[in-house]
């Protein structure tokens, strides 16, 4: 296989990689992905009072909802009509609500209630505590690399997909 250049990293250092490097990583990052998709519906036993793409939704709009239904819709890759849709069960759970939307009546913010704050910080903390035998498995050299690393794969990752 061909090597292949190209520039990376904060620093713009040029990356010489095998065909054979690259196709190992491809093939390392897809499965990596395929099984983060399996395992996510695995999430749903640790809660009784929501669902997994509930609390999905929920993070999404804590992060970008004042910027209305279309950027919720495109940071977590639904369409807008099931955002909507959806957003209307989390309203009316009193987990949602409508936020200002700055006089842009064409934009439909939303926002977490103080009750959508609180159960979306209770369930992370649920998912962090299902996981930390993960991290206690991680040696130090390991846990000095993961966080930074995995965090660099997302945005890698979202900018090539």
């Amino acid at each position: 296989m061909a090597d292949h250049t190209h520039t990376s990293g904060a620093l713009g250092r040029t990356v010489t990689t095998s065909g054979g490097e690259a196709r190992e990583f491809a093939d390392a990052l897809m499965a990596f992905l395929a099984t983060a998709r399996r395992t996510r519906g695995r999430l749903q036993p640790l809660f009784d009072d929501i669902t997994v793409p509930q609390l999905v939704l929920l993070d999404a709009i804590e992060e970008c909802g004042r910027d209305g239904v279309g950027a919720v819709a495109q940071l977590t890759g639904l369409t807008q009509p099931t955002v909507t849709r959806s957003a209307g069960a989390l309203i009316r759970d009193g987990l949602v609500r409508h936020g200002d939307n700055g006089g842009d009546g064409r934009r439909h913010a939303l926002e977490l209630t103080e009750r959508g704050t609180e159960l979306l910080a209770a369930k992370r903390d649920v998912v962090a505590g299902h996981l930390a035998g993960a991290w206690d498995d991680l040696s130090p050299a390991e846990r000095a690399l993961v966080v930074p690393l995995l965090r660099h794969l997302s945005d890698l990752v979202e900018r090539l997909f």
